[in-house]
């Protein structure tokens, strides 16, 4: 293994098998969440079934409506549920007092309300609100919020003695708030206030606006202003917090970045300004950088790792380099760009992932370092998808389970070396490094700011960067790199014949690719795809060859002095497997065209058959010869194109050409 140091987990989940379940996709509503003006008020002392009440809350969601719109319906577990997506079960009692509607200001009598399953509420209207009106629903509640189970994302935690916190991934914000909770719905202010014990302290999204004493509670008021994923709407609230305070300068911005310690905790991030610096040089300012940052310690309770949510991520542990570098990125790939459906979580994991790399890559340089520099991150990420991933697992919707969507070894590691090949695509589709690299962040903050404070789809993001590309003029033909890549299981599994001859005077090199992969997965396309060439006076040289997506295919050097062997993928670039084998020059067949002349070198006597299809699969030459190991060329009548050759006899070959 490459990646050396301990690897700190973003999130710790158990190998749970989900048979069926299906994640939801973006749907078609006739209206739009505008906002939630939200309140919760805790007791400060638990019940028989050690858990804090809420003595009373509401939500006040605000709607428009985009078409013509008679009935609404939100999220919300008020009692037992079983977790589909993971084994999880909800013992919720959540009573519902009231339910109010308006509509221009007024409130409307003559509405109903349902709430089938116990899982949503839908409202009836009395009449059809017409496109672009907004309107109001109110619901009043109170009781408890209770689980089981194992998984993250379990809501509204009530249970801790000395600490009382949400968290919400992937759906967890209908166990406590009546909302619409997928994530692609974000409402575009998220006004809270939380009445706790007074001597308890609370941060919740966005910025503090003012807290209120009254008698013996607190209640804190935040506002987060932006638009925000139901999932990342969170607070958290302690009697034994300590708070420390940093600040970020960049340019014309002075932020504060919070830290709430745990009891005995005095080791904020101290890596957080410069990582806020780089990332923000790397994608575009900070999204939210007129509000806050902030480090939130859940030190009893939490499931055993870290969640960005908006403006404050959630750590049971501080002070970790690249964990706090993972999360801190979410608040552009993640929070800033959300995935639309769970699907789709490359957006946020595998960016966030990668963001790791480009951090190491600011802070200490390309290379790989024992496991660190940007490299040292990629050559991670590749061993541990490679040495522990499910090779059948596509990044594009990897399974029912929550533990299939937050795989750390698909969603995660390949996710980010995906990343890195794509920046790879970018040096190739420019011809230079450099630019190419340039070009890779630029093409990032072109997605991120067309996509800001929204969501995106795979499929988004794809279409994005082939804009990107049109408006500078480069190859847009890359659906393919998505396809084998994202949407397809898999990697290259490459098999490397070589074989070489003297010809009396230099050495013909030959160098056949199989691509071994089962069926199911891509052929694998890779321009530019690096290898080294080693001779026998224990010189080397380093080029590259283009890996089109055929099952095989063949590359002809001629040198002076003898070469050995080869080193393919160096130095270790991509998620790739191979194996190089040296065989008999009497066992290999090069097949060359240009300039209209097939050029053929069959080092074993005998007669043979030999077809040429076009790209419709018409035989457009069509010749039997017979050799005797001499090399053959033969004059054709082509146009310039792709075409595919078959050879049979004693040897048989089978391949792709381009006569150029």
């Amino acid at each position: 293994m490459i990646f050396l140091f301990t690897f700190i987990p973003e999130k710790n989940l158990e190998k749970i098998k989900i048979l069926s379940y299906t994640w939801p996709d973006v749907e078609y509503k006739t209206f739009k969440v505008i906002r939630y003006d939200y309140f919760i008020w805790i007791d400060s002392i638990k019940n028989a079934q050690n858990l804090r009440p809420i003595l009373s809350a509401y939500n006040k969601i605000t709607f428009r409506a985009i078409d013509p719109t008679d009935s609404i319906y939100l999220h919300f577990i008020k009692g037992y549920y079983i977790v589909p997506y993971w084994i999880d079960t909800v013992k919720n009692n959540l009573i519902i007092d009231s339910v109010k509607f308006f509509h221009n200001s007024n409130y409307i009598s003559g509405f109903i309300y349902s709430t089938p399953g116990d899982t949503l509420i839908i409202v009836k209207f009395p009449y059809t609100i017409n496109p672009n009106d907004s309107f109001r629903v109110e619901i009043y509640y109170h009781g408890i919020t209770n689980r089981s189970g194992s998984s993250f994302g379990g809501g509204l935690d009530l249970r801790q003695n000395n600490i009382v916190y949400a968290d919400n991934e992937p759906f967890g914000l209908r166990r406590w708030l009546p909302s619409f909770d997928l994530p692609y719905e974000k409402p575009q202010i998220v006004d809270a206030k939380i009445k706790t014990k007074l001597g308890w302290k609370t941060i919740a999204n966005g910025k503090l606006i003012d807290s209120l004493i009254e008698g013996p509670w607190i209640t804190y008021h935040y506002r987060e202003s932006y638009p925000i994923a139901p999932y990342l709407i969170v607070f958290a609230s302690s009697n034994q917090f300590t708070i420390q305070t940093q600040t970020w300068n960049y340019n014309f911005i002075s932020m504060p970045i919070y830290h709430y310690l745990g009891p005995g905790n005095n080791n904020p991030s101290l890596y957080l300004p410069n990582q806020l610096t780089i990332f923000s040089n790397k994608y575009g300012i900070y999204p939210f950088y007129d509000e806050k940052y902030a480090e939130v310690q859940i030190f009893q309770g939490f499931f055993g790792g870290a969640m960005e949510n908006q403006t404050n991520t959630f750590t049971i542990a501080t002070n970790y380099e690249l964990l706090s570098a993972h999360e801190l990125a979410h608040h552009w790939w993640g929070n800033m760009v959300t995935c639309a459906t769970f699907k789709d979580i490359f957006i946020n994991e595998s960016f966030a992932t990668y963001s790791e790399a480009v951090y190491d890559e600011d802070n200490l340089g390309y290379g790989d370092y024992n496991g660190r520099g940007y490299m040292g991150q990629i050559h991670g990420d590749i061993n541990r998808y490679l040495n522990y991933g499910d090779y059948n697992k596509p990044i594009y919707n990897p399974g029912p389970s929550l533990g299939d969507v937050f795989d750390v070894n698909i969603t995660y590691s390949k996710g980010s070396a995906v990343l890195h090949a794509l920046r790879l695509l970018f040096r190739v589709i420019y011809n230079d490094s450099a630019l190419g690299d340039s070009k890779f962040f630029e093409a990032l903050r072109y997605y991120g700011n067309k996509r800001k404070f929204s969501y995106a789809r795979i499929i988004d993001f794809e279409n994005d960067i082939k804009e990107f590309l049109n408006n500078e003029n480069r190859d847009t033909s890359i659906g393919y790199f998505f396809n084998q890549w994202i949407f397809k299981p898999g990697h290259p599994q490459f098999q490397f014949l070589i074989s070489k001859h003297f010809n009396g005077s230099t050495y013909d090199f030959y160098i056949k690719v199989n691509q071994n992969q089962p069926s199911t997965w891509a052929k694998f396309r890779i321009p530019k795809y690096p290898i080294r060439i080693k001779f026998s006076d224990n010189t080397q040289i380093d080029t590259t060859i283009n890996i089109d997506s055929l099952l095989t295919q063949t590359f002809y050097f001629n040198f002076t002095k003898e070469p050995t062997t080869i080193i393919p993928d160096y130095p270790n670039h991509y998620i790739d497997q191979t194996s190089v084998t040296l065989i008999p020059e009497d066992e290999f067949i090069y097949v060359k065209i240009k300039d209209n002349k097939l050029k053929l070198s069959i080092p074993r006597d005998g007669n043979y058959d030999i077809k040429i299809y076009n790209s419709s699969g018409r035989i457009v030459f069509n010749k039997n010869l017979q050799t005797n190991k001499n090399q053959i060329e033969l004059l054709l009548n082509l146009p310039k194109g792709i075409y595919f050759i078959e050879i049979k006899g004693s040897l048989n070959y089978k391949s792709k050409i381009i006569n150029f």
